[in-house]
């Protein structure tokens, strides 16, 4: 048995780290010209999300890109905010599944990740599988606003694309999503990383669009020293530090929510349920198995409402 959990941010303290870029970081930068950027580093995240989803090349170069994604699109970092993003791809692929939370922890998965078996590892297959005839819903968490979720039809384009979409019209923010990956031989991830920059309201927009006008200049899988890396950008864009910490893949699964999860099923599915001596649930997020004994379902349901 799947159950895909529901997200809520936890209410983690965060504790601001110097870390260089190659060590799975989420970094925000302002500059002078009212330039909002934020940079991250999902190379070890991504790598753990391939190895627990068994995915191939193309599901695992998707897969980071969202994670990612995700990651870049989190603003308001002093009321840890939390993104959700369910990502209906209209393809074999079905749907990505991504949540970020805190500003520092990601996790995610795909529905069918064997579609991508084969599959070229490029902007254009990436395109075909994630966004022929999508819909993108991201939900947004704070301590300080209720939920809220933004849909977009998707048409074409890659992850950074559909995202830069997302952002220029649902958010009504100029924006520009940059994502990266470098993989081995192999086909394992070598490198994930991206930015989202944002003119901020009074910014120079002439200045906004010499830097970002071209996205395919900059790649931040490149080294420090060459043309079109983060390090050549930061200084180009006079960007100024405002807050950094480390990125890491983490779950939010726990024998509690599922028992909440659990206890709120109708009482025929409840009955079903308790048909056989245990039940085993997968995570999808992480592939943890939970295996809940008869005795310990029924005493769940007789202890009535729903627990949070």
């Amino acid at each position: 048995m799947l159950l895909e959990e529901p997200f809520s941010p936890a209410k983690i303290s965060c504790v601001p780290e110097v870390l260089t870029m190659n060590t799975n970081t989420i970094q925000h930068y302002l500059s002078a010209d009212g330039i909002r950027l934020t940079v991250a580093d999902t190379s070890n995240v991504s790598l753990e999300a391939e190895a627990i989803h068994h995915l191939p090349p193309a599901s695992a170069r998707i897969l980071a890109k969202a994670m990612t994604g995700a990651a870049i699109l989190i603003n308001d970092f002093k009321n840890h905010e939390g993104i959700s993003i369910r990502w209906m791809t209209g393809s074999p692929l079905g749907a990505i599944h991504v949540d970020a939370y805190d500003g520092r922890f990601v996790r995610g998965f795909l529905d069918h990740p064997e579609a991508g078996e084969g599959v070229p590892c490029d902007d254009v297959h990436e395109a075909q599988l994630a966004a022929a005839k999508g819909q993108l819903f991201v939900t947004r968490y704070s301590l300080l606003k209720l939920p809220y979720t933004s849909t977009v039809n998707l048409s074409h384009g890659d992850i950074s694309a559909c995202l830069t979409e997302y952002m220029n019209t649902s958010e009504q923010t100029l924006s520009a999503v940059k994502l990266d990956i470098s993989m081995t031989e192999k086909g394992d991830i070598l490198r994930s990383a991206g930015f989202m920059a944002q003119l901020l309201p009074k910014g120079n927009m002439g200045r906004f669009a010499e830097l970002f006008r071209e996205l395919d200049h900059w790649d931040l899988t490149k080294d420090a020293k060459e043309e079109g890396s983060l390090e050549k950008l930061l200084v180009e864009g006079q960007f100024e530090l405002l807050k950094d910490g480390p990125l890491t893949f983490r779950c939010t699964c726990s024998e509690e929510r599922i028992k909440g999860t659990l206890k709120s099923l109708p009482e025929a599915e409840k009955q079903s349920l308790l048909a056989d001596p245990s039940i085993e649930i997968v995570c999808p997020y992480c592939d943890k198995k939970y295996t809940i004994a008869r005795d310990t379902l029924s005493k769940w349901f007789m202890e009535g409402d729903h627990v949070q």
